[in-house]
């Protein structure tokens, strides 16, 4: 059995994350501003504890940020920043769910301030020195999977299921092979059933600058 600490994990999509994590025998820290429910245990990335992420071995990120520009810089990027420093430190998996758009933000100026200080997470991660994977999602939606399209270079469009970011996720955080990769996830009902291992394998792994 391993520990992880699922930070979001009473959003929408961290639940999913948090239950397949339990389903498969794991303990799960379920950490959030306003904890609640079994091993649930109080952080605001804005400002987290390094004691929160001790003696897990791995780390999932799965936040929807304040409104206004200074609380989206503080948690997805300063928050992210310093989750990673800690994964690097303790050498353990950090998966970050992000979302599409992060490289063309002006597609959306009602949320340029989110999509910048996203990226702005993402790329402290991969400067980090962590083990890390990065998932974009594209818009979420709760129904149940059918189907999925990876993709990699932001410059897709689509929908995505909860449940499928959710089983991206949870492999990654097993997989080796996804380790140092970005990729956006979209619905695709024409899909066969996703073999991760096969799928993260055949990514091309992040430039960092």
């Amino acid at each position: 059995m391993s520990s992880f600490v699922v930070v979001g994990g009473t959003g929408r999509t961290g639940q999913r994350v948090v239950r397949l994590l339990a389903d498969g025998g794991h303990d799960v820290r379920v950490a959030g501003r306003v904890p609640s429910g079994d091993n649930a245990v109080a952080l605001d990335l804005a400002a987290p504890d390094p004691a929160v992420f001790a003696g897990v071995d791995g780390v999932v990120i799965t936040v929807e940020p304040p409104d206004d520009a200074a609380g989206a810089e503080a948690v997805l990027h300063h928050g992210v920043a310093a989750a990673a420093a800690v994964a690097a430190r303790d050498d353990v998996p950090l998966v970050l769910v992000s979302q599409i758009y992060v490289t063309r933000a002006a597609k959306h100026p009602e949320m340029t301030a989110r999509i910048e200080a996203r990226a702005r997470g993402e790329q402290a991660l991969r400067e980090s020195g962590a083990q890390y994977t990065i998932v974009r999602p594209s818009w979420l939606h709760d129904r149940p999977a059918d189907g999925i399209r990876v993709e990699q270079g932001d410059t897709g469009e689509g929908r995505v299921s909860r449940d499928a970011v959710a089983a991206a996720v949870v492999a990654a955080l097993f997989d080796p092979s996804a380790s140092g990769k970005t990729f956006e996830l979209y619905d695709d009902a024409e899909s066969t059933e996703p073999d991760w291992s096969t799928i993260f394998a055949s990514l091309k792994p992040d430039a960092v600058d």
